[in-house]
């Protein structure tokens, strides 16, 4: 039977997709905000992704390994509902002795049925993997402990690929709104997207061969702020005519003014993401 477990955290986070960026960039532009420099830490990350035919996915769970040299630990996150452009999930880390999974440590949390009866099994296997350069920052900002983390690398299915090159910022301890400003003000400064596509959601999409752009298409100003997101992430190509069909839809005068003609020549013009994260932040706000 699962015993219930508390998660080690609740992971709250804001992400910027960047494109040609690189961590002298991210130094240059975070010592011009916080008039101080900021020393980077890089290591690589190796992640194995977990599933069976996609079913992981579909509840909302990602199961991986991570190893750092000759270190690795075993990360599980159970989604929540977005907040405006925040992902929020449960998580639990294990360190382990090899990137291998520990039926025994997963079966003490508290997981859906469905996920149990897989652990059970024993069924999970290696569904795709993931190799990238992580550059982080520790800033504290007034009163808020922030970890802004630059992924650079790739997500890898067999033979398909699918680049990664995003900026997270990570709620450490504090109130969430000093994270927000941030990611704002570093908006005004990288030509960059509020990301909305997980490692997790990559991955699963490279299996499927699943374009974003070929879900169903969106019903609400949320939804079109997610599909704009998709539009312009390399998972779509990216997709110039979807990602001004997105902004065209939402159909903010000053937005449509300002960034259409870049996004329609295929850029990423200042301050996009800016706005989208506001718009998002005042969707979630709207009634309902």
């Amino acid at each position: 039977m699962n015993r219930e477990s508390t998660p080690d955290t609740i992971e709250r986070e804001l992400k910027l997709g960047l494109r040609d960026c690189d961590p002298r960039s991210v130094s240059s532009v975070l010592r011009d905000l916080l008039g101080r420099e900021l020393t980077g830490t890089t290591q690589v990350l190796v992640n194995r992704y977990y599933d069976l035919s996609g079913q992981l996915h579909k509840a909302g769970v990602a199961i991986r390994t991570r190893s750092i040299n000759d270190q690795h630990e075993m990360t599980v996150k159970i989604r929540e509902p977005d907040e405006g452009g925040l992902t929020q999930r449960s998580e639990w880390n294990f360190p382990i002795d090899e990137p291998a999974l520990d039926y025994t440590l997963l079966k003490s949390i508290d997981l859906p049925v469905a996920v149990v009866e897989l652990i059970d099994d024993g069924a999970l296997d290696v569904v795709f993997e993931n190799a990238f350069q992580r550059t982080d920052w520790r800033v504290n900002l007034d009163g808020c402990d922030v970890m802004i983390s630059l992924d650079l690398g790739s997500v890898c299915v067999a033979e398909k690929t699918s680049p990664v090159s995003e900026l997270e910022l990570e709620l450490i301890a504090g109130d969430i709104e000093p994270l927000v400003e941030l990611s704002c003000l570093l908006a005004n400064r990288l030509p960059s997207f509020m990301a909305v596509i997980s490692k997790a959601e990559r991955g699963d999409r490279l299996i499927r061969a699943a374009d974003p752009m070929q879900d169903p298409p969106p019903v609400s100003e949320k939804d079109w702020l997610h599909w704009l997101s998709r539009a312009l992430d390399p998972l779509s190509g990216p997709s110039p005519d979807q990602a001004v069909r997105a902004l065209d839809a939402i159909a903010d005068d000053e937005a449509i003014s300002t960034f259409r003609a870049c996004l329609r020549d295929g850029g990423l013009p200042l301050g996009l993401a800016r706005w989208m994260i506001r718009q998002s932040l005042e969707s979630m706000d709207a009634p309902h």
